[in-house]
């Protein structure tokens, strides 16, 4: 039996109905080192990207795309496993589906172009058709390129831009760093992977009895208040992230590389100084003092020499021990260090995002027929066009 046929026979012996069972292209199937894909035909692998505990994702051309410079005419497939019968997983993936609905079509954030989803083995999966990007953030700090002062202003500013619509919506990203910014050959950057992504809108969350999970983030890119405290936290979060890469962009390394989560504390400290003990106080932080007893604030203007004087002010503000400090989105876009680089016209700003779907799915059932749900109506928009 084909592909399509297996596919096709998947769906009618799923104990659940699937709204999305109308549509039936023709599927092909790729393996490579483990990697196993099943996708629309009128797409072809070209390689495996990379592989994680979450999933795997290959670059592919779209065979429909007659020039090779059209616009998705060469795309990255994202293929999450393993989430059809783990809560969690399923939860983080209808969720980040939302998002990358919600926000679609911001020069600044990836775009989803299509969905799809396999129940066959070994090729089960959600698949993510995303447009692909040359390079991520990282790749382009440690790589030889030089960069002048205005590169690094147009790289801050165009991942402001896309957070900037992020927060609008109430949605703090959770995970900037980056390794999840990516960067096109033309110099566009856009800020992906939603899947820790969550909302603040308490419009949503009038009965959350316990605060938001604090172990989010990579470590080098963690706020301190997400490692000192037990309380929700705030937008400030993120603010703190796009500090640390700024100074990563004029220092080529990261600012704080800490080995675990003690150490990450340690490295903060070693360049901020003990945070004050009002500080402490007001934000009822759990805070043990490094080995010894005292650190003074490094001079910023030590660490990264060739910076300007507005460079370094932006860092500092974005850089400060309590999350109140921090400037908001709209603040350190209107910073006179971007004022070169600013338009207005790319700062829009987004619906509210509507978190009411987690306290209607609850159960494993419930979340697959919500993401099959997702699924159909992306793939009955996309067909409109």
């Amino acid at each position: 039996m084909t592909t399509a046929g297996l596919f096709c026979k998947s769906l009618e012996n799923q104990t659940e109905p699937l709204v999305y069972q109308d549509y039936r292209p023709s599927y092909t199937t790729f393996t490579e080192n483990g990697c196993n894909f099943s996708i629309d035909s009128r797409y072809e692998i070209e390689k495996v990207l990379g592989k994680g505990s979450y999933g795997t994702v290959c670059s592919a051309i779209d065979t429909k795309k007659v020039q090779p410079d059209a616009e998705y005419a060469r795309i990255a497939i994202k293929k999450v496993s393993n989430i059809f019968n783990k809560d969690i997983l399923l939860k983080r993936a209808v969720r980040e589906l939302k998002f990358m609905r919600h926000f679609k079509g911001h020069r600044n954030i990836v775009n989803l172009i299509d969905l799809d989803i396999i129940y066959v083995k070994p090729f089960e999966g959600l698949y993510c058709y995303q447009e692909l990007a040359d390079l991520d953030l990282a790749r382009v700090v440690y790589s030889n390129v030089q960069f002048s002062e205005f590169h690094i202003q147009s790289f801050f500013y165009q991942i402001l831009c896309g957070l900037k619509y992020i927060h609008s919506a109430d949605v703090i990203h959770r995970d900037l760093k980056p390794g999840n910014i990516l960067v096109t050959t033309q110099g566009n950057l856009k800020i992906c992977d939603f899947g820790l992504a969550r909302g603040v809108n308490p419009k949503f969350f009038k009965h959350r009895s316990a605060p938001i999970t604090n172990y989010v983030a990579t470590r080098w890119y963690r706020a301190p208040e997400l490692m000192l405290s037990d309380r929700n936290y705030t937008k400030a979060v993120d603010l703190w992230a796009m500090g640390c890469i700024l100074a990563e962009l004029y220092g080529r390394k990261p600012l704080f590389p800490g080995k675990n989560q003690m150490d990450q504390i340690h490295s903060i400290v070693k360049v901020l100084g003990t945070p004050p003990p009002n500080v402490v106080r007001k934000n009822n932080w759990k805070f043990q003092l490094p080995p010894r007893s005292q650190y003074v604030t490094t001079d910023w203007g030590d660490l990264y020499p060739f910076s300007s004087t507005d460079a370094i002010s932006a860092i500092d503000s974005l850089l400060q021990w309590d999350p109140a400090d921090r400037p908001e989105i709209s603040q350190i876009l209107a910073h006179e260090y971007l004022k070169g680089v600013r338009d207005i016209k790319c700062e829009p700003e987004c619906p509210i995002f509507d978190f009411s779907f987690e306290n209607r799915a609850t159960t494993t059932l419930e979340l697959r027929r919500l993401l099959d749900e997702e699924v159909s109506t992306f793939k009955k928009e996309r067909r409109k066009f």
